[in-house]
Parts: C-alpha cells; sequence; structure tokens
C-alpha cells in the first residue's frame, strides 16, 4: 500500500505521511443475510473514474460485507451506458477523479464523468435503478458536482466541520471534523427506514463520519442532519464556498432511488498507520453502528 498525504483523505488534520490499510482482524459476516448466498441483487461498484478507495484496495471489507449478505457484486470499470447498466441493480461509485488520487491537489476543468455518461445513469435510476454515491472533501468534492448535480444535490467545497457536535475524544488535531451523529444530539434522523431497520436489533443509534463535504437536496430525506454549528472550512488550499445540512440524503429519483453521501469512510474498515500512531476508521469501530447502517442502506436501496 503505497504512503499518501492523510490529509488529503479523511477530514483529519495530519501532515505526516502514513499508510491506509484495511484493518484485521475484521468480521465481515452477516450472521443472519439478507439473501441466499449468490441470489442477492446484481451490484456494480464503478472503478472507471479513478475511484482511489477501489484502486486502494480499500473496498475489500464493503465488498466482503456485500457478499456476505447475499448480494452478486462486480467491480468493472466500463464507462456508464444504458446496456451496461441494464445489468445491475444498484451502483455504487466511491469518491471519483479526473485523475490518479495524490496526483495533482486541484480540480480545475477536468471532467470525471461525460455527459454522455451521467445521462444514461440518470435514465437508469428514473427507471428504477438503484444509485449509492459518494462524495468527499476537497479537491474530491469538486470532481464529483456534476454527478450530485444530474440528480438535484448541491455539494459545499472545502471540509465539513463542527467545533460543538464532534467526536473531541480521538485525541487528533483537526477532531472537530469527526462529525456527531446521535440520537442524543438530534442530528441522526431515527424516522427513516435506513435507521430504522428491519428488526429492532438493526436500528441505528451513532455515526461519526471523517470529514466529507456538505449536501443539500430540497426533494431528499435527511439523514445525517448538520447542526447550526457546523460549518465548511478551508481544506487542501480550496476556499470554502456553498452551503450544506446534510451529509446523508436518501430519496426517490422517478421510479428508481438514490443514497448520497459526503464522506465515504463508513463504508470501509480501514486504520490509519502514521508514525506508529494507529487511528481507525469504519465498520469495525465498535462505537460506531456503521455495519449496520451499511447492510440497511443496501437494503433499503435493494428493496
Amino acid at each position: 500500500m503505497k504512503n499518501i498525504f492523510l490529509s488529503i483523505l479523511l477530514g483529519v488534520a495530519i501532515t505526516s505521511q502514513g499508510q491506509m490499510l484495511n484493518d484485521s482482524p475484521f468480521n465481515a459476516t452477516v450472521s443472519n443475510s439478507k439473501y441466499a448466498k449468490g441470489k442477492g441483487p446484481k451490484v456494480l461498484i464503478d472503478a472507471g473514474h479513478h475511484n482511489f478507495i477501489v484502486e486502494l484496495g480499500l473496498v475489500k471489507p464493503l465488498v466482503d460485507v456485500a457478499n456476505s449478505d447475499g448480494y452478486q457484486l462486480k467491480i468493472d470499470s466500463m464507462q456508464f451506458t444504458k446496456a451496461y447498466l441494464s445489468n445491475y441493480k444498484l451502483v455504487v461509485i466511491m469518491p471519483a477523479m479526473p485523475f490518479e488520487f495524490g496526483s495533482k491537489s486541484q480540480v480545475n476543468d477536468e471532467i470525471t464523468f461525460t455527459t454522455n455518461e451521467l445521462n444514461a445513469l440518470h435514465e437508469w435510476v428514473s427507471n428504477g435503478g438503484r444509485l449509492l454515491m459518494f462524495s468527499e472533501h476537497a479537491p474530491i468534492d469538486k470532481s464529483v458536482t456534476p454527478l450530485f448535480n444530474k440528480f438535484g444535490i448541491k455539494l459545499s467545497i472545502g471540509i465539513a466541520a463542527d467545533s460543538i457536535n464532534c467526536d473531541s475524544t480521538i485525541k487528533i488535531s483537526g477532531y472537530q471534523t469527526l462529525l456527531k451523529f446521535t440520537n442524543k444530539n438530534g442530528l441522526l434522523n431515527t424516522n427513516h427506514p435506513i435507521t430504522i431497520g428491519e428488526k429492532a436489533s438493526e436500528r441505528i443509534n451513532n455515526i461519526v463520519t471523517y470529514g466529507g463535504s456538505g449536501l443539500t437536496g430540497e426533494s431528499f430525506t435527511n439523514i445525517f442532519k448538520l447542526s447550526t454549528s457546523a460549518y465548511i472550512r478551508k481544506w487542501n488550499g480550496s476556499l470554502p464556498s456553498g452551503t450544506a445540512n446534510s451529509q446523508c440524503l436518501a430519496g426517490n429519483v422517478g421510479k428508481g432511488k438514490v443514497v448520497a453521501l459526503g464522506d465515504c469512510n463508513g463504508f470501509t474498515a480501514m486504520y490509519i498507520n502514521s508514525n506508529g500512531k494507529k487511528f481507525s476508521a469504519g465498520m469495525q469501530v465498535l462505537e460506531y453502528d456503521w455495519k449496520q447502517f451499511v447492510l440497511n442502506t443496501l437494503h433499503w436501496l435493494s428493496n
């Protein structure tokens, strides 16, 4: 696994280089799977748009969890067309960029998705397809802005932070970007099928995001509500712009469904090793309900 600057990926102000690795052991097993093994809906994980979570192998925990739940997953790098998308029930687009992650610090006029791809994807969702897509903090937010805009979602540019509703117990610089969405602080929408789950044991109570961008989508349900103390700040040289009220939206687009998140790290199970210090993020962090949230999201989308 190659070394990268952590401040580029996570909303954590660590300036030294470190390694992102899949955490081991991580129990990806789903004890009561939704579908029989290999009999669930077909899922495409996009690898055709410099989706660095896929390129770095950090998508493996998500793949393992979904496979254990019975889904049929394929990682592929084909461009989006009507015929190609028709093979799948659900498409997952991890943070995408127009160039290799880490090769540039800013996105200018480069194109991540062609107009034809965006049109094909929107038509596919409108006709019943299911889409799970992720943004991230700068510079990735600008890379995926046309994608999110296509579905009526606006993105902030920079990084989302909150000095009050954050996980200050994690003793790292930049902890204000570790945003908490819980029953206690009222920022977690507990009345949506994704957070309710299909059984009492599947209810979501505590979530933390790891930086990322802010979202606004008037026609969507707000799952992770940004508080009045949240703000967008400068990151990676990008001046903050835009306003936002969410880091997770869910809703219908035509006959299809969309879930959009401003941060992708909850759908991983990684740790960052920087100068001998280990910081964990994702489904393996037991005090947060990310693994169940991942499953609930897949279930709602594929229902």
